[in-house]
């Protein structure tokens, strides 16, 4: 069987599908570029650290990546419409090195949405590296996967389709190795926040079920769009999933970033409350009065009043020093001993 398989009833033809996703490429890159810009500016707000230089790298790689996936389309359809008459035949053909370039780089844009997701759920689950390594070999799997049915488009010939069955099948298992990664990654951080959610006080749950909605919101339409590639993987409007996957991945992990940081009031930022919540603005002390000090009467003696000043304002400078470190053990204001407290799940974390 060299051809696409049987058209159902409704079904649009190859070709028309292929122009219906090269159109569909180009709206979603120009969101990419709104999203990529505001990302930029998120991230340069919260200052060059090492977390946000991180971030930054790979939203760059990954707008490299969708920018490459936009030229490719373009030469295709120059290619395709560039003489008096509609190649037909270049529209359909997978051995072209145009379409493999498409497919390499969508490839490679899902594949570092999916690290970013493990890595994610590895901050988010205090490192453990027992509950994140399941999803890195899911990961690399995806990777054998995908880079062999790439690998594979090379051998096919201009007369054959990718519904072949040596190449359909590793596309196959590639989808749905990706799907699980997405599905057991969020999974795992959903029920992170949400037993965090259920022993905090009400302001601490609004600000975590919010965390929950951003990462669930922005992966959605990814998953989604996978799942619907999976299902519609034998009909001829496959390929308008496939190309709209060579953005979306690049688009929902910037997304994130940009919604998280968007929430991510200044004040909370720069500020920490003595009891180490990490919602709503800190109010710092106010300075000592002078009458305080000189006569002692005002607010109870001046010794007690600049004792409760030196004590808030050095828990304060601890406390701020442990967020700008990065570390994840904190100090208990009571005990003075050491802890592991859970994972603060801040916007700026994710």
């Amino acid at each position: 069987m060299s051809g696409p398989p049987p058209a159902f009833k409704g079904d649009l033809t190859l070709v028309m599908s292929t122009l219906i996703s090269w159109w569909i490429v180009g709206p979603l890159y120009g969101i990419n570029i709104c999203v990529f810009i505001l990302c930029v500016h998120v991230l340069q707000m919260k200052g060059l650290k090492k977390w946000n230089l991180m971030m930054f790298s790979v939203a760059a790689v990954q707008f490299a990546i969708a920018t490459g996936h936009v030229i490719s389309i373009v030469v295709q359809l120059i290619r395709a419409f560039g003489g008096t008459s509609i190649r037909t035949s270049y529209i359909l053909d997978p051995s072209s090195p145009e379409y493999r370039a498409e497919q390499f780089l969508y490839l490679m844009n899902c594949l570092i949405g999916d690290a970013i997701l493990i890595w994610r759920l590895w901050i988010i689950w205090q490192r453990n590296f027992w509950l994140s390594s399941p999803f890195v070999v899911l990961c690399l799997a995806t990777a054998v996967t995908g880079f062999t049915a790439v690998v594979h488009l090379t051998h096919l010939s201009a007369t054959d389709a990718v519904f072949l069955p040596r190449v359909h099948n590793w596309l196959i298992a590639t989808w749905c190795l990706s799907i699980a990664t997405q599905f057991g990654a969020t999974l795992m951080i959903g029920y992170r926040i949400w037993t965090s959610i259920k022993r905090n006080t009400n302001n601490i749950r609004e600000s975590r079920l919010a965390v929950l909605w951003i990462l669930v919101e922005s992966g959605a339409l990814y998953s989604v769009t996978t799942i619907f590639l999976l299902g519609f993987s034998a009909t001829n409007i496959s390929p308008i999933f496939v190309a709209a996957l060579g953005q979306i991945s690049a688009l929902a992990p910037t997304l994130i970033i940009v919604r998280a940081g968007l929430r991510d009031s200044p004040s909370s930022s720069k500020f920490t409350p003595v009891n180490g919540s990490t919602n709503g603005p800190y109010v710092p002390p106010s300075r000592p009065n002078n009458r305080d000090m000189e006569s002692g009467t005002r607010l109870g003696g001046s010794a007690a009043s600049m004792v409760v000043h030196i004590k808030r304002a050095t828990e304060v400078r601890l406390v701020n020093l442990e967020r700008e470190d990065g570390d994840i053990l904190s100090t208990d204001a009571r005990s003075r001993s050491p802890k592991l407290p859970e994972y603060p799940l801040e916007y700026s974390d994710l």
